[in-house]
């Protein structure tokens, strides 16, 4: 029975170990003013004011000095600070959450804050205008020769030189105009960008009725007199919006967070959350904010600190009495003992196991291996006992659970004091009788010699 008894205890912590799961900090709290995912293994953090980025382990992706992270045109969001030059680049993230940071300084344009055809548009730290890749690297300008630039469109930017602009391409090559009488040039007034593939060149010197013309980028051909464009707003790529349709508003898209799986939600007690899992407690309630668990993440609040806890499934703790009924001598002390099976995570980490009786008074533990504890209890009968079971580390309390006890206490044996020994004789009259003298010359007792004892 007692081996029968031993297995099926052995195999109920075994399907309750099955069935338990725990959680681990992949970032442990910190002094961030506030976490949020961004995609799977990033997350932009603030603090004191300034926004970064890290993935999930803490690992620093862009400095956490930043005043902004802009929103996405072309697939990439620009990352800036401020100095005394001016909103620098501090590098741009693209919308797969890949961050380039730049070695260089270069600072933002007005009205140019996005990449257009590649590009951007940025001046350096003496002020010469040009454009620079997506990583942070000069392409075209920076010689002090533009005045003005404009983004890039369809290989093109407009740029003024010489208080004339000029189409330029992504070598820095000025486009040549042909005039109809005036010879081959660039833009006597100016031009606007490429919109496919044509741009729009004017005359100045034409006064109120000044000729348009429209030059063919691509085939570079003769430019073409148009009819004269009444509406010259432009849009936010520097072309004529009675044309394009466009606005200056620049058609920025947010950026969106990657939805990752998404697992356990939290649950609250009391105002605190913490997470279960088919009823099952992975973690007591203790946080004062938590966000669900994606890909196996999920961003949480402790004690006013924000950290990033991993969940680990099919493995956690588990508190089983080694003896669940114990019988005692009525004014001994009891003996009991339990064990804690830890989830392998957890098992190289210093953990405190700390037991409550049913008055929430604390029960001193004794470790008596890595598995084991015991402690003594004093009891004055029969009866049945439950204890908490608390686990905590790394300011966590991972686990709370039950251990049962049933005591049976037995009296003790009467010590009965008599003065009567065996076969009722009066032990005082045993011990008060004198011992009969033996007759020396024919050794019988003196009552039973006719001599009494003198021959």
């Amino acid at each position: 029975m007692k081996a029968k008894a031993l297995l099926t205890t052995l195999m109920t912590t075994l399907c309750l170990s099955a069935n338990a799961q725990t959680v681990v900090w992949e970032l442990k709290p910190t002094t961030y003013n506030d976490i949020s995912r961004l995609g799977r293994n990033l997350y932009v953090v603030k603090h004191n004011g300034k926004v970064g980025l890290i993935n999930s382990d803490g690992t620093i992706v862009a400095p956490i000095d930043n005043d902004q992270i802009g929103d996405l045109y072309e697939h990439k969001a620009l990352v800036t600070r401020t100095d005394g030059h001016g909103e620098r680049v501090a590098g741009i993230l693209t919308d797969d959450g890949v961050y380039h940071g730049f070695a260089t300084s270069y600072y933002t344009l007005n009205g140019q804050k996005f990449y257009s055809d590649g590009l951007l548009s940025v001046a350096d730290e003496r002020g010469n205008l040009g454009y620079i890749d997506d990583y942070g690297k000069a392409v075209v300008g920076f010689e002090g020769k533009y005045s003005r630039i404009k983004p890039f469109t369809e290989g093109f930017a407009a740029v003024m030189k010489n208080k004339k602009y000029v189409l330029i391409d992504k070598d820095g090559n000025e486009a040549k105009f042909m005039y109809g009488g005036n010879g081959i040039g660039p833009a006597i007034g100016g031009c606007t960008n490429v919109y496919q593939g044509k741009a729009y060149v004017y005359d100045e010197f034409g006064g109120a009725d000044r000729s348009y013309y429209l030059y063919d980028a691509k085939a570079k051909s003769r430019l073409e007199k148009t009819g004269r464009i009444k509406n010259t707003a432009t849009d936010y790529l520097y072309c004529y919006q009675s044309v394009t349709g466009r606005t200056k508003e620049v058609p920025f898209k947010k950026m969106v967070v990657k939805a990752g799986q998404v697992g356990l939600s939290p649950v609250t007690n009391s105002g605190l959350y913490g997470y279960e899992e088919s009823g099952k407690t992975v973690l007591p309630a203790q946080l004062s904010a938590a966000t669900p668990f994606e890909d196996n993440l999920a961003i949480v609040t402790l004690n006013g600190q924000i950290g990033i806890l991993k969940y680990i499934p099919g493995n956690g703790f588990v508190a089983t009495p080694q003896n669940g009924q114990l019988t005692f001598m009525e004014g001994n002390k009891v003996d009991c003992a339990f064990t804690l099976l830890s989830p392998s995570v957890w098992r190289d980490k210093a953990v405190d196991v700390k037991m409550r009786d049913e008055k929430g008074n604390i029960v001193a533990l004794v470790k008596k291996s890595d598995n084991n504890y015991s402690f003594t209890l004093n009891l004055q009968g029969s009866c049945k006992k439950q204890f908490e079971v608390a686990v905590f580390a790394e300011g966590l309390k991972l686990f709370e659970g039950p251990v049962a006890y049933s005591f049976t206490m037995k009296e003790r044996p009467k010590v009965e004091t008599t003065k009567e020994g065996k076969n009722g004789k009066n032990i005082e009259d045993e011990k008060n009788k004198k011992v009969e003298k033996i007759c020396p010359t024919c050794g019988k007792k003196i009552s039973e010699c006719p001599y009494q004892g003198v021959h």
